[in-house]
């Protein structure tokens, strides 16, 4: 069996199970209270841009509960924001001025010569470099934790998995857009 967890209110393909508070996926429940699955039952968790949005303790209590599912051997992938790239992109003021919406703005160039995608709900225009910061940190309040490779490997390990590494983007299974602002990790039950 495999589960995608927060995947947004949409029904699984191709063998997946989606998991989200959000009315409209296989089973909408609230992640943080558990995961209705006996343990170790589950072959594969993806989760994809979804343990930013919870705080610190809910982010361990996931990542045990995922943990506690996986059959032995089983694995979980993650994909967070990057933020050690835009806290590179302030220090090294690795800036290039574009056009968004009806303003030019100064955006990280790891985002424009990738072509990623901007959340525009979340955008912070005071003309400061700062703004980025604010931007990938609380992503118009949605946001309550940053990662990076060492902090995302840590709390795995932390949950008890083994072998956590970080991967490649994956086109099976991660989504383009925010390819080059995104961290990808892989552990192992």
């Amino acid at each position: 069996m495999k589960i995608n967890l927060g995947s947004g209110p949409q029904k699984g393909i191709n063998g997946w199970i989606n998991i989200d508070k959000k009315k409209g996926a296989d089973i909408s429940i609230d992640i943080t209270k558990g995961l209705p699955f006996p343990t170790d039952t589950i072959n594969t968790i993806y989760t994809s841009h979804f343990l930013e949005h919870l705080c610190y303790n809910d982010i361990c209590v996931v990542l045990k509960e995922c943990f506690r599912v996986l059959i032995e051997g089983g694995e979980i992938l993650v994909s967070v924001p990057d933020s050690m790239k835009f806290i590179k992109a302030y220090i090294q003021k690795d800036y290039r001025k574009v056009t968004l919406g009806n303003s030019d703005m100064m955006v990280p160039s790891f985002l424009i010569s990738a072509n990623e995608g901007i959340y525009s709900k979340a955008i912070i225009d005071t003309g400061c470099a700062i703004d980025w910061i604010n931007y990938i940190a609380y992503s118009n309040s949605e946001h309550k934790y940053m990662f990076d490779e060492e902090n995302l490997l840590a709390h795995l390990k932390i949950a008890g998995f083994c072998k956590q590494r970080l991967r490649e983007f994956d086109f099976s299974i991660d989504k383009l857009y925010g390819r080059k602002a995104s961290l990808y990790a892989v552990a192992y039950k």
